[in-house]
């Protein structure tokens, strides 16, 4: 036997030790007398039968695992629907489930009786929460008339059936224009019943100041649109269409005339001389336009 093929042997017996629990005595010197092939064999089958058994193993802990979430579940459930102090019960959050487990004994497994027990115990360390009313259908469908005043989307049957499954308001259809004229209408209505009715002199000073602010930035809006149509009128067939996009390719809407207003101002104070300051202007009133390429 040469020296590569006993040294390969030792490291194989070396593993096949490694595998052996109880290791018999005197295995070193009785494998080492078997062959290579021999002892490869050995090494192959013990190897097998040890992924065989963390197999067996970790599915079974897995098994043990989801039992013992599902016994969790079902206690916490369950306290949550019949444990009570004082009209109240256990609120439904992460942190009162997690308390009622950090206070399990270790040789306690979750139930209802345990759980019950500690929450009564040491009730003043848990979240307590009144039952919640019933919610009726009338009070579903104030509530969905509500969200679609508040953000501005539509009363259809699809945005209803949308409330109803739980579904983004992203996803919604957005309110016509009767609908927003109906909502701003009602607003108007709610207020000013609101004003007459409720007000205090404090609400009834603040509701003046801000009418006031609010008709004295309409007439600068008015004032400002005057001009602008003022100016458009003299500069008309004086200066060249204002493309849409510049030679670069980039469109030459609101954010493009607003960045370059700060970043290049040589270049805007250019163009509003090449195009005239009512284009430009005009393009900056409307950013929400997307222009489409020429």
């Amino acid at each position: 036997m040469n020296m590569n093929e006993l040294e390969t042997k030792r490291i194989v017996v070396s593993r096949i030790i490694s595998l052996l629990n109880p290791v018999p005595a005197n295995a070193v010197n009785e494998l080492i007398q078997q062959t290579l092939p021999d002892l490869e064999a050995i090494l192959t089958k013990l190897a097998t039968t040890r992924e065989q058994k963390n197999a067996e193993e970790e599915a079974l802990a897995r098994i043990r695992e989801a039992e013992a979430l599902r016994a969790s579940d079902g206690a916490w459930g369950a306290t949550l629907c019949r444990v009570s102090l004082n009209g109240k019960h256990l609120a439904d959050t992460e942190a009162n489930r997690n308390l009622l487990e950090s206070l399990l004994q270790p040789n306690e497994a979750p139930s209802e009786t345990i759980y019950k027990t500690i929450a009564l115990q040491f009730a003043s360390k848990f979240a307590w929460e009144s039952p919640r009313p019933r919610q009726t259908d009338a009070d579903r469908e104030a509530e969905f008339v509500k969200v679609c005043q508040e953000s501005l989307l539509s009363l259809c049957d699809a945005n209803r059936q949308m409330y109803k499954d739980g579904v983004a308001l992203e996803n919604w259809a957005g309110a016509s224009a009767v609908e927003r004229a109906q909502y701003a209408n009602e607003a108007a209505q709610e207020r000013q019943h609101f004003l007459i009715h409720s007000a205090t002199p404090a609400q009834l000073k603040q509701e003046a100041a801000y009418e006031s602010q609010v008709n004295r930035e309409a007439a600068q809006r008015a004032e400002a649109d005057r001009q602008h149509q003022f100016v458009s009128q003299q500069q008309q067939g004086l200066y060249a269409s204002l493309p849409t996009h510049n030679a670069n390719g980039e469109e030459m809407n609101a954010r493009y005339f607003r960045r370059i207003s700060t970043v290049d101002y040589q270049l805007f104070k250019a163009l509003v001389k090449r195009y005239g300051s009512s284009q430009v202007t005009e393009r900056l009133r409307t950013p929400e336009v997307v222009v489409a390429a020429a």
